[in-house]
């Protein structure tokens, strides 16, 4: 009967864990690189509702969040785009977007990684909301 209990028990606290859900919310973040990616630019970020805008960046870039499902994000861009690609590199390239990956968050917190696809990781590190 013990052991019935505690199995019924970590069943219901896996469930639990998996069940946490990551957002980011309204507020001003600065990014925290992970060891490995440590000479990646510094920059901040505020978010207002479904808008993300840099700041204290060489750019200071505006996107829209488009939430791809629990825990993932991709931005896009707000602003024209000025690139010299050909229509068949801006098609190639447009099969690897890469997204947000929320990993894990405590309190003011989100680990992240930034992905190309399910298998490549171009960086990673820590969301820390400032206000």
């Amino acid at each position: 009967m013990k052991k019935t209990l505690y199995i019924l028990i970590l069943f219901c606290f896996g469930f639990k864990c998996a069940d946490k859900n990551c957002d980011l919310n309204n507020g001003k973040y600065k990014v925290i690189y992970d060891k490995r990616y440590s000479d990646y630019p510094k920059f901040e970020f505020v978010i207002d509702g479904q808008n993300l805008t840099e700041i204290n960046s060489e750019l200071n870039r505006r996107y829209k969040i488009e939430n791809l499902g629990e825990n993932s994000f991709r931005l896009k861009s707000l602003e024209k785009q000025t690139d010299s690609l050909t229509e068949f590199q801006k098609a190639l390239t447009s099969n690897g977007q890469a997204y947000y990956e929320i990993a894990d968050c405590k309190k003011d917190t989100l680990e992240f990684r930034m992905r190309v696809n399910l298998h490549v990781i171009s960086h990673s590190g820590k969301f820390v909301r400032m206000q």
